[in-house]
């Protein structure tokens, strides 16, 4: 019934959230900087504020993993310049 139907649209709605910010598309990443770089520069922009002091439903984001390194590590090449 309705009880269903809602708890099904809630259920969309999270996933929505949960995927945008998996891409990096979630709105409280782009907050988040913002405020990293005002606080960096000594800033307090009322928008800044206004927004960071209301109540947000944060999306779930996936744990941080480790990424493989692009050059094997440690990077000794056999010789370097003119020596073998």
């Amino acid at each position: 019934g309705r009880r269903r139907a809602l708890l099904e649209a809630a259920l969309a709605q999270a996933r929505g959230r949960r995927r945008a910010a998996m891409t990096g598309a979630g709105l409280e990443r782009h907050l988040q900087a913002l405020a990293a770089v005002a606080n960096q520069m000594q800033l307090r922009p009322p928008f800044l504020t206004e927004v960071l002091g209301q109540p947000w439903a944060l999306a779930f984001s996936p744990a941080p993993r480790p990424h493989p390194p692009l050059l094997p590590h440690p990077l000794r090449p056999a010789g370097g310049g003119f020596n073998p």
